[in-house]
């Protein structure tokens, strides 16, 4: 069979597709709340620059490389890091600097959660009633 690719190599890619969005979407939302993402005024409204991922190692364990926004320094980062590992879903987020303008951050789960597993589609979702 030709060209066939395995099933489970496309539901472990599937499945890491959905882990590395559920990493950014709980990024955005994680510096949001901090001072790493300052307001921006749009014609279309205000929103936050957040600083960006731009890689994802889903490990064990889970690193993030980032690029800082301008004017940040990794002590906004080791500050923010308290607000920040709550809302990621981890015990702690550990911070190095890799040049001026990157850093890797380092998702330390809570003792005893399943490896790499930081959370899940259900863990953002409200709960529905059954109708």
């Amino acid at each position: 069979m030709f060209g066939r690719r395995n099933p489970t190599d496309r539901r472990e890619r599937e499945r890491a597709g959905e882990q590395m969005a559920d990493l950014r979407w709980r990024w955005r939302n994680a510096c949001s709340a901090t001072p790493l993402a300052p307001m921006i005024y749009t014609p279309s409204g205000v929103t936050r620059s957040v600083p960006t991922i731009e890689h994802i190692d889903l490990g064990p364990p889970v690193t993030l490389r980032v690029r800082m926004r301008v004017g940040l320094t990794i002590d906004d980062f080791h500050a923010a890091a308290p607000k920040l590992a709550p809302a990621m879903g981890v015990a702690a987020i550990h911070f190095s600097a890799i040049t001026a303008d990157w850093l890797q951050a380092v998702l330390v789960p809570y003792p005893g959660a399943a490896a790499g597993r930081q959370s899940s589609e259900s863990d953002r979702q409200p709960a529905r009633s059954g109708v």
